[in-house]
């Protein structure tokens, strides 16, 4: 699957995507993730970002680069300000979180594989080959 695969995929479903963001914000981005001894956003997360901010469907949702407002709920935080909150559990270390839902964290390691973590421990789920599966399965989660 190819990125733009992924988003009109996603869009027939109903998610909600953000407008795209600048290569310097993704840059500001990793040099964020870096500082906190993250992974640094592998280039499937590039090509979305280039494309959309950030995406919720239902609970689930792809955390961007930037703090998305939502009217009347809560804003979905930018994905350093959830690694932030993250830092201190040890499970995490190398790896950054990149999606959420009811169930279940996703995240990333600094070779670009994708893993389905636990939602009360952060234990290691699932590793998936297929990055844009780990999205889907992020976002459909938090649609049932």
């Amino acid at each position: 699957m190819k990125c733009s695969e992924f988003l009109s995929s996603i869009k027939s479903q109903g998610a909600k995507l953000s407008p795209g963001v600048s290569p310097k914000l993704i840059t500001l981005t990793n040099s964020s993730l870096q500082n906190m001894h993250s992974a640094i956003l592998p280039q499937f997360i590039i090509d979305l970002y280039l494309q959309c901010g950030s995406i919720n469907l239902g609970n689930g949702y792809i955390f961007g680069p930037q703090e998305v407002s939502r009217g009347n709920k809560y804003p979905i935080p930018s994905i350093s300000d959830i690694n932030k909150e993250l830092t201190s559990f040890s499970r995490l270390h190398g790896k950054t979180v990149f999606g959420r839902n009811d169930l279940f964290w996703f995240a990333f390691d600094s070779f670009g594989s994708c893993f389905m973590l636990d939602n009360i421990n952060l234990n290691e789920l699932r590793k998936y080959e297929d990055p844009y599966k780990a999205m889907m399965d992020c976002l459909i989660a938090g649609n049932i």
